[in-house]
């Protein structure tokens, strides 16, 4: 009876520490956390552009030898193919280029591994230093790569810092909370940095699942309340949460990349 008891109590300790703490110690930002299906539908970024980016692909050779590319990031769970919120951030900074210019993998790469180098970080797209000299740095970098007009390389900048903005970051500088498009073509927007930020991922909320920024209501709960027939005003005041709030949550959820 003692040892049944010991083991009890042991049992509630680990259950009232799991619920202080469900991530168990481990640093939100890093858990594998999305696959490569909610990381395109919340991204507004093709699974296959995602996957490439993520875990590079074969090619054949003009002689006809096949070889790999390297990946652009370092995916948190690399054998299950699923990703972190940092890996999210640096997806999302990538987008940028992808959505305005389509630009090859070998160029991103160059221009990431110059990055690294004036900045000296392994991972430079999760940076501070991104949002001022790193944009410069890479801007500069690619459009060299690209042999991009000055017109270009200042458009291409300005596209990357509307989505630098988009990251929220702490007082060290370290990304905690992503207000991500939600619509499919933000870079067809005339202006592209003012779309609203009403919907944010952040990893110690919902366990990253996106919310109406400022709420724990995940943006899932709205979308399948009003897919079984209830209407946005209904929800706003149900949730306690404006209209424009419950419409951009459906929005979130409701379409494709």
């Amino acid at each position: 009876m003692q040892v049944r008891g010991v083991t009890n109590d042991l049992t509630m300790v680990q259950a009232s520490q799991q619920a202080k703490d469900p991530y168990r110690g481990r640093n939100p930002r890093q858990i594998a956390a999305y696959d490569a299906m909610s990381a395109s539908h919340y991204l507004r970024i093709p699974q296959n552009t995602i996957r490439n980016w993520a875990f590079g692909y074969a090619y054949l050779t003009r002689t006809g030898r096949r070889m790999f590319t390297k990946p652009l990031i370092d995916v948190a769970d690399r054998g299950g193919s699923l990703f972190s919120f940092e890996n999210l951030i640096e997806l999302h900074v990538l987008g940028a280029l992808r959505r305005e210019h389509k630009l090859e993998m070998r160029k991103i790469r160059r221009a990431i591994e110059y990055l690294q180098q004036k900045l000296g970080s392994p991972r430079p797209l999760l940076e501070k230093e991104m949002e001022t000299d790193g944009t410069d740095v890479f801007v500069t970098e690619l459009g060299n790569l690209i042999n991009a007009s000055q017109a270009g390389q200042l458009a291409m900048k300005v596209l990357l810092q509307a989505h630098l903005k988009r990251i929220e970051r702490d007082a060290r500088g370290l990304p905690i909370r992503l207000f991500p498009f939600t619509r499919s073509n933000p870079a067809q927007q005339t202006t592209v940095d003012e779309l609203p930020r009403l919907i944010a991922i952040d990893p110690s909320v919902a366990f990253g699942r996106p919310v109406i920024a400022g709420s724990r209501v995940p943006t899932v709960e709205v979308f399948e309340r009003f897919s079984a027939g209830e209407q946005p005003d209904e929800l706003a005041e149900d949730f306690g949460r404006t209209k424009d709030e419950i419409l951009e949550a459906i929005r979130c959820e409701a379409q494709a990349a």
